[in-house]
């Protein structure tokens, strides 16, 4: 279809790909004036197709066959990344994600075709998942409640099984996480889940008891562990905000390499202005849970989580001197660490650029240019990314959480069957 700005009244030729989600929120940048536009397709009485625009209009002459290029072009798709420059009748979205796959399969169709639907299964429970996306946030701040029973009751509802009468802590924490595996999975990677829930109760087995007994203790009365669940389970209903962005960001997933994030690609759902913030706070998040890492692993090496390997000379003075440090330092402490960190999820430059507001986004390119020394006297030097390497990087970023998330859970699971029994003992 052909639409019209209500700002400057130019033209702006579109070819909207269908997702299969009831709703889809498309955002565009007017190509003539910058303003931000906003087209919504609502498929609820399919076959028909409901249109509901923000900012523009349709055009009053709509094309009645391929587009001549007499307007600017732009291609509008959920569900992958999609291309920018001249109308090419056929190299629609999907089939330009056809060619990746083929790419990324060695020309193998059968195995293309098997990755799309894999896909697919993710995007329809996104569908699913989107439409209870309220009450998995209810759910997550009634768990921090007082009535654990009330939590018991609609996370059971939730999970589609018989409620769980027990009010223990830990069967309480085993709920919450199971709600959290269900609703969050699509974005999240079992195998890298699956390896720390199995692993870290085998870590503790061989660590030194007394001395996990006392990292236990420091982690309880500073209120650290349950501080940093709390500030973690923050995060979750923020990711259902980003939901629709992150999908072709997913689709990354499949292909196997970055080419498309530098290709001239865009995402056709809100924009990097109403995301920054979820980046830099994920990323503060992992700086605290780095604290864990570096506890167990001191632990593992050294028999004493608050003895480091010495460094440049010099030896640390334990976890509170750890957490003190800046970010870009901690990792230099992390000796043959047992967790492989995902070093592409830290981009300390873009932390930095946003958290001093040093940050320009340009709608119409999506190209995101920041200053990470930017703010003094003296000019800092430019960095650019397109929105789409931020979603990605987003969602990188997410998963080293949710991962080390699952080193919280089983330090929790540890005080309440084993530490705390002993106490009561």
């Amino acid at each position: 279809m052909a639409i019209k700005c209500e700002t400057c009244e130019q033209e702006i030729d579109c070819r909207i790909g269908y997702s299969n989600r009831r709703i889809q929120p498309l955002i565009l940048s007017c190509p003539h004036c910058d303003s931000q536009l906003g087209i919504t397709l609502d498929i609820s009485h399919a076959p028909r197709s409901e249109f509901q625009f923000d900012g523009c209009r349709p055009s009053e002459t709509q094309p009645s066959g391929p587009f001549k290029g007499v307007n600017p072009f732009l291609d509008l798709h959920l569900d992958f990344p999609v291309r920018s420059g001249k109308y090419e009748m056929g190299k629609t979205p999907f089939f330009m994600a056809m060619d990746d796959l083929k790419v990324a399969t060695s020309g193998d169709q059968e195995k293309a075709h098997e990755v799309l639907q894999f896909h697919s299964f993710h995007l329809n429970a996104l569908n699913e998942m989107a439409e209870k996306a309220g009450e998995i946030k209810r759910l997550i701040n009634l768990y921090h409640g007082k009535n654990k029973q009330l939590f018991q009751k609609r996370a059971a509802a939730s999970l589609e099984r018989p409620v769980e009468k027990s009010l223990l802590p830990q069967d309480v924490n085993a709920t919450l996480y199971c709600v959290i595996a269900k609703a969050f999975f699509p974005f999240t990677v079992f195998a890298h889940n699956e390896e720390i829930s199995e692993g870290m109760p085998k870590l503790m087995q061989v660590m030194n008891r007394e001395k996990l007994r006392e990292f236990i203790n420091d982690l309880d009365s500073s209120e650290f562990l349950s501080g940093l669940q709390r500030d973690c389970l923050k995060i979750y209903p923020r990711i259902f905000d980003a939901e629709l962005p992150l999908r072709p960001a997913l689709f990354l997933d499949l292909i196997g390499n970055t080419e498309a994030e530098k290709a001239a690609t865009r995402v056709s759902a809100k924009d990097f202005l109403s995301l920054k913030d979820l980046y830099k706070d994920v990323v503060e998040i992992l700086s605290r849970q780095l604290v864990l890492v570096a506890g167990v692993n001191n632990l593992l090496h050294r028999g004493d989580a608050n003895s480091f390997k010495a460094i440049d000379g010099g030896t640390l003075r334990g976890l509170i001197k750890y957490s003190e440090k800046a970010l870009s330092e901690k990792f230099k402490y992390l000796d043959d660490c047992w967790f492989k960190v995902d070093m592409d999820a830290y981009n300390l430059d873009m932390r930095n650029a946003i958290a001093h507001n040093n940050v320009n986004y340009s709608g119409v390119d999506q190209v995101i240019t920041y200053t990470p020394g930017g703010g003094r006297l003296e000019l800092g030097t430019d960095k650019a990314m397109t929105l789409l390497e931020f979603m990605r990087l987003l969602l990188v970023a997410f998963r080293e959480m949710h991962s080390l998330h699952h080193v919280i859970k089983s330090l929790f699971y540890y005080k309440y069957l084993i530490h705390d029994r002993g106490a009561a003992k």
